[in-house]
């Protein structure tokens, strides 16, 4: 059967049980930490080399390891133990907070992509420090490197700063 463009582009989602229900685990961590309503539906999940989501995300080296959009599904380095590592877990659980902000359309009213990607990660990386604080990891990830900076054209919030 003929691979489509979208899976020659993206990769196969991967099909592993295991990982399956540790997703199903960690929608459901979400669920508790956040208070979003339950999300049943997976999101496909794609294990790749890093070169290949840089590629796919940067258009050029860089060193992002795991990266969710919707017509994609959520794109995981193949080196990432989210099985047995907890610091991995996490960077695969903000990646699906992503995928539930999208399925319940959390930031779809601000005024501008920018304004709703810095939302989307602050709110992704409180979580997943909160995932890390629960399970008493010495590791939490810094929030300051990351925010995109929003013109004033494109954000209404950018006065308000």
């Amino acid at each position: 059967m003929p691979e489509s463009r979208e899976e020659l582009r993206v990769g196969k989602p991967t099909v592993d049980h295991a990982l399956a229900s540790l997703v199903t685990d960690l929608l459901t961590t979400i669920h508790l930490l956040s208070g979003y309503p339950a999300v049943s539906v997976q999101p496909e999940i794609h294990r790749l080399p890093q070169a290949a989501i840089a590629e796919r995300v940067c258009h050029k080296p860089c060193g992002v390891r795991a990266y969710y959009r919707p017509d994609w599904g959520v794109l995981l380095d193949e080196s990432l133990n989210v099985e047995s590592d907890t610091f991995d877990r996490s960077i695969l659980l903000h990646e699906l907070v992503h995928y539930v902000q999208a399925a319940r359309g959390r930031f779809d009213t601000m005024p501008s992509a920018c304004d709703r990607w810095n939302a989307a990660e602050r709110e992704a990386y409180a979580l997943q420090n909160q995932f890390l604080a629960d399970v008493h990891s010495a590791k939490h990830v810094a929030m300051s490197g990351w925010a995109a900076r929003c013109d004033d054209k494109d954000s209404l919030a950018a006065s308000r700063l």
